[in-house]
C-alpha cells in the first residue's frame, strides 16, 4: 500500500505551539529555552505569540525575532537515511514593525531555503498565513529542522502549523527484485562452471 502525503504521519511534536507555558499576549524566550514543548530555542531570541494576534492553526503562534540578534528554533525528529521528506509550515510576518519584508530561512539534512513574506497591507487580525513546504533528503537517522530568522529586526517572520512528513524511503529493492537478482545470479554462475567442465 502506498501511504500518500494525507495519510503520513507529521513527525514533530506540538507543530502549532499549542503546548508549553501560557503566553498571554506574548512572551519572549531566550536561546536555549524549552517552554514550548518539543521545541527548543536554538539562537537569539523569539517571541511566543498568544493573544497579540490571529494565529493559523489553533491560538499560539512564533514571531522568530524578538532582540537585537536573529532568533530561531529546532526540533530533532528520527529520519531514514537517504529518505525524502516535506516540510510544511505556515508563514507571515510581525505586521508591527519595519522592514515591510520578513525574510526567514529553514534547515534541515545539511540544506537549507530562504523564503520571504510581505507584511504590506497586513494587521494583527488580518495576518494574511501562507502555507509553504520544502522537501529535504535525510543524511542521518535524526535530523534537526531549524527556522531562523532573517529579517534584523524586532519583528520578524511569523511562524505556524510546522508539519514534516516522509514523502519516501531510500531505495530498497522489493523483495521480489532480489529473488530475480540471486536467481541471475545462480544462473550466470551454472552456466560459467559449465563452459569450464
Amino acid at each position: 500500500m502506498i501511504v500518500t502525503p494525507v495519510q503520513a504521519a507529521n513527525l514533530i511534536q506540538n507543530g502549532s505551539f499549542e503546548n508549553g507555558g501560557d503566553p498571554g499576549v506574548f512572551q519572549t524566550i531566550n536561546a536555549g529555552s524549552t517552554v514550548i514543548t518539543g521545541w527548543t530555542v536554538s539562537q537569539g531570541s523569539i517571541d511566543y505569540i498568544g493573544t497579540l494576534w490571529q494565529a493559523s492553526n489553533g491560538s499560539r503562534s512564533l514571531d522568530l525575532a524578538a532582540g537585537a540578534s536573529p532568533g530561531g528554533i529546532k526540533q530533532t525528529f528520527n529520519t531514514t537515511v537517504g529518505g525524502t521528506y516535506r516540510v510544511t509550515f505556515d508563514l507571515a510576518g510581525n505586521p508591527n514593525a519595519s522592514p515591510i519584508i520578513k525574510d526567514m530561512r529553514v534547515s534541515a539534512g545539511g540544506s537549507s531555503a530562504d523564503f520571504s513574506f510581505d507584511t504590506t497591507g497586513k494587521s494583527n487580525s488580518n495576518m494574511g498565513w501562507l502555507s509553504k513546504s520544502w522537501d529535504f533528503t535525510a543524511n542521518s537517522t535524526t535530523t534537526t529542522l531549524e527556522f531562523i530568522d532573517l529579517t534584523n529586526s524586532i519583528a520578524g517572520s511569523a511562524l505556524d502549523n510546522v508539519s514534516v512528513i516522509a514523502l519516501s524511503p531510500p531505495s530498497i529493492p522489493e523483495p521480489s527484485s532480489v529473488l530475480g537478482l540471486l536467481s541471475l545470479g545462480v544462473l550466470g554462475i551454472s552456466s560459467a562452471l559449465k563452459r569450464q567442465s
